[in-house]
């Protein structure tokens, strides 16, 4: 798939810094680089959104945004735009550097999972609606108006909210595909998250027991020194936090469903961690996983 070359490349100033344009003098990083291409670039929107952990692909009107090199960039069909920049050149050398990786992301789609999750805004008014509005903060935000403009741009959890009422019923979209992988439809069923909860809470108190005996077990330990073993030294392969995360509920036996739930990332998004967690560790499946990392004292 040949994207370059690009065409009506442009560096301005963005809309919303033209009423005060006057205080920024050129040098200053408010250069909005902007510039068409001659491919549909809307077959590269699924594999751009499962491979950025902050994409998100808006629906109406089509597009991805994401962080590219340290900038936001905004995809659309056939146009792109960048911020922010503090000179043409600096501009063109990412406008190259960004055709030069969505090229090579066109030539190893069948390397990759898409993921063709899409954002619909809600209003916020209808958002406000199923919230408690007693402004508590527990959220992370100063008022329930707040949150609920975050969770209108997809940006907040809406389990963050202590007095946000369980959902009456959730859904799963699964994707039909044809026999060259491209996306024909999809299909949307309800499903029990209840029995998920359920599973859940099982297993954290199995863990809890386990826990309990093996502190249990160091204590008769430290009182007959001759039975003590050998700690293997802490460790932690560079994993990253998020992934650190991952890698806890992946030991207490969550499925990648589960964990997607639980930390409101797209299943797409924890299959690239438990990928990155095994090659990291040295691993080839979840126990050895959840092995290691109990071993090593990284969860």
């Amino acid at each position: 798939m040949k994207i370059g070359p690009y065409s009506d490349f442009q560096i301005r100033i963005p809309d919303f810094f033209q009423h005060r344009s006057h205080q920024y003098e050129s040098g200053a990083e408010v250069w909005m680089a902007a510039f068409r291409v001659a491919t549909d670039l809307t077959p590269l929107f699924p594999f751009v959104n499962a491979l950025f952990e902050e994409a998100v692909w808006y629906a109406r009107p089509s597009h991805v945004r994401f962080i590219f090199k340290g900038r936001r960039c905004f995809i659309h069909p056939r146009n792109v735009l960048a911020f922010f920049f503090e000179d043409r050149d600096r501009a063109l050398e990412y406008a190259d550097g960004l055709i030069e990786y969505l090229e090579d992301l066109a030539g190893r789609r069948d390397e990759l999972w898409p993921n063709y999750e899409q954002f619909k805004p809600l209003p916020i008014i209808d958002l406000l609606k199923i919230l408690p509005r007693t402004n508590c903060r527990e959220c992370g935000h100063a008022t329930c108006m707040a949150f609920a403009a975050a969770l209108s741009q997809g940006r907040a959890d809406p389990g963050r909210c202590p007095g946000l009422d369980r959902p009456l019923f959730e859904r799963a979209v699964y994707p039909v595909y044809d026999r060259d992988g491209n996306l024909l439809s999809t299909i949307d069923l309800e499903i029990d998250t209840s029995k998920i909860r359920s599973d859940l809470r099982r297993q954290q108190e199995y863990i809890e027991g386990l826990e309990a005996q093996l502190v249990e077990g160091e204590a008769v330990g430290e009182a007959a020194p001759e039975a003590t073993a050998v700690e293997e030294p802490s460790m932690d392969y560079g994993l990253t936090g998020r992934e650190i995360e991952v890698l806890k509920l992946l030991a207490e036996g969550c499925t990648n469903q589960e964990i997607s739930h639980l930390l409101s990332i797209s299943p797409h998004t924890v299959k690239s961690h438990v990928i990155h967690i095994f090659n990291k560790l040295g691993v080839n499946d979840r126990t050895q996983a959840a092995v290691l990392a109990t071993r090593r004292r990284i969860i």
